[in-house]
């Protein structure tokens, strides 16, 4: 069964978690986000908005092509202007925006340099583009050995769903065709303390029923998805268990 428009916020919260060191991180590179307009491209339900108000004080604009989520996004921070359009053909004037953020976005488009240089020309001169992070499944990591069919499967659904798996890979140069200065890009760390929660464990299977599910034709590279699930659940609380999907991020300034 395919997600709901809920089930998807819930996720996005959790890979928001994930991400908000890194997020504060490159907010403070750029000095301030106070009082600054800041366009939140491929915005979803709306999970970075409170953040984005408290640290802007200034319009915060949402824009994405799912009017489902962008109506959870309406109920999170009702302030926010919400903008139901394309990344690719953004509906703005040039120099519209004093700061552009995306976030898990440039995977999912068809023309992620189209974005990015939308996402350049209505950025004001001196203001700033944010990639706030791009995973790259090619250089997954799972350990166990018998845990990497989930990558397997996970790569083959994002393939399958028109997704780039190896975007992560890809961000650095794409920002510098793009003709931003003083690029800075990294990958988001990972630490391992024990067995992640509960929620955000369902959460990762959750999203892989679903890729099991998409996978119509290869659905029996996992005959047995409950027991892998336990094995894997065992293996988390034996402190066994590394699953690391680097990450990146990277931002740069609209020359003037």
């Amino acid at each position: 069964m395919p997600l709901s428009p809920q089930d998807w916020h819930h996720r996005f919260q959790i890979q928001s978690q994930w991400t908000r060191d890194t997020r504060l991180h490159l907010y403070n590179r750029l000095g301030t986000l106070s009082g600054k307009r800041v366009l939140d491209v491929g915005c979803g339900t709306g999970v970075l908005s409170q953040e984005l108000n408290q640290l802007s004080g200034e319009e915060i604009i949402g824009l994405d092509f799912n009017i489902d989520f962008l109506e959870i996004a309406a109920s999170q921070s009702p302030s926010n202007k919400l903008v139901l359009a394309d990344a690719h053909t953004m509906p703005f004037k040039a120099d519209a925006i004093d700061c552009s953020v995306c976030h898990y976005l440039l995977l999912w488009v068809d023309n992620p340099s189209m974005v990015i240089n939308e996402m350049v020309r209505v950025t004001k001169p001196g203001g700033a583009v944010l990639a706030l992070a791009e995973p790259d499944y090619g250089g997954r990591i799972d350990y166990p050995q018998e845990f990497s069919i989930l990558g397997e499967i996970q790569e083959s659904a994002l393939h399958n769903q028109g997704a780039d798996p190896l975007m992560g890979r890809k961000l650095s140069g794409l920002l510098h065709q793009s003709g931003l200065t003083e690029i800075e890009v990294g990958v988001i760390g990972a630490q391992w303390y024990g067995i992640p929660s509960e929620n955000h464990f369902d959460s990762e299977w959750e999203i892989l029923q679903s890729d099991l599910e998409s996978l119509n034709e290869n659905s029996e590279v996992v005959q047995t998805p409950e027991d892998l699930r336990q094995a894997e659940l065992a293996s988390w609380a034996s402190g066994e268990r590394i699953l690391y999907v680097p990450t990146f991020y990277a931002w740069g300034r609209v020359s003037d």
